[in-house]
């Protein structure tokens, strides 16, 4: 029973931390229901999005509060990636509102990350 509680606490804290994975079928309701939503494009074979990966998870630490950190993983295909033309990874989408306000494809430190998507954020 105490490693019951103790896997479930583990599960939970691991949860909290790591972004919202996201596809295909709840893509569009992700985006439009928060007001800040940072979407990052990636795939498991590409070295420069395992690179920005845990600066990404950093990031969504110190800003997750105020802004929805989610993945979408490009080999799920969909339609999102033609939408949004995401034609190199890692690409990260910035959406306020359900509409992309900003992007980047660069591997960017955490810090620089926080401090692009809280540039959006009124303080």
């Amino acid at each position: 029973m105490k490693f019951l509680r103790l896997l479930a606490v583990a599960f939970l804290l691991i949860s909290a931390v790591n972004a919202h994975e996201i596809g295909p079928s709840n893509f569009d309701r992700t985006i439009k229901s928060h007001k800040y939503v940072l979407v990052k494009f990636w795939a498991s074979w590409c070295g420069p999005c395992q690179m920005l990966k845990p600066e990404f998870e950093k990031a969504k630490r110190v800003a997750g509060n105020k802004v929805y950190f989610a993945t979408y993983n490009i080999d799920l295909r969909g339609e999102p990636l033609s939408r949004y033309n995401v034609s190199m990874i890692p690409t990260m989408i910035l959406f306020v509102d359900g509409k992309e306000v900003d992007r980047s494809n660069s591997v960017l430190s955490s810090s620089d990350i926080v401090s692009w998507v809280l540039g959006y954020v009124p303080q």
